[in-house]
């Protein structure tokens, strides 16, 4: 059934009880909206595409919670800003991070050293970040049997994994390590 000549409070409502085809719809419908919302931060177009990915999963994640009766506009537009400040809290922590880790390695002679770096990367990152990355790669869990074990969605897992490898090769690129990670 072809939903696009449908208003936004059916979309919505459809939405709410698990409808794919009402889901593609709402993003086909919003998605530039958003696009050009997240152009006026002045950030890559990279990270507007990964904003409006990210928006729309935790619009299908929550879809239960949201009202028919509210704008869905407003909804995607504070969805997607509270995003847009993450990845900007999660830069400045980056930063934080190379600068706090970066003075104290002299040099790496050796993979005993490396997984010292490792270590010391995972001792700085936020608790549930560094748990969830150590189960992953470490212990070997599978990201469900992670989300299961903490209580977290499996997307939460993978996100914590994702921004931790991105820390962990900024950390290690700028240390002056040119090598393929496998993390």
């Amino acid at each position: 059934m072809n939903h696009s000549d449908q208003n936004e409070f059916d979309l919505l409502y459809l939405l709410k009880n698990g409808d794919e085809e009402a889901f593609s719809t709402l993003y086909d419908q919003y998605s530039k909206t958003l696009w050009r919302f997240l152009e006026k931060y002045n950030i890559s177009s990279l990270d507007i595409e990964d904003s409006i990915q990210t928006t729309f999963i935790k619009v299908w994640e929550n879809r239960n919670t949201i009202d028919p009766d509210k704008s869905f506009k407003n909804y995607l537009i504070t969805v997607a800003k509270n995003d847009i400040y993450n990845r900007v809290k999660r830069n400045i922590i980056e930063q934080k991070y190379l600068s706090y880790i970066v003075p104290k390695v002299d040099s790496i002679d050796n993979t005993k050293e490396l997984n010292i770096i490792l270590l010391r990367i995972l001792d700085n990152l936020p608790e549930k970040r560094a748990q969830v990355y150590r189960m992953s790669r470490l212990e070997g869990y599978k990201n469900e049997e992670i989300a299961r074990e903490l209580g977290i969605s499996k997307s939460t897992v993978e996100n914590h994994i994702n921004n931790s490898n991105s820390i962990i090769k900024k950390i290690l690129k700028n240390l002056g390590f040119v090598l393929v990670l496998f993390f």
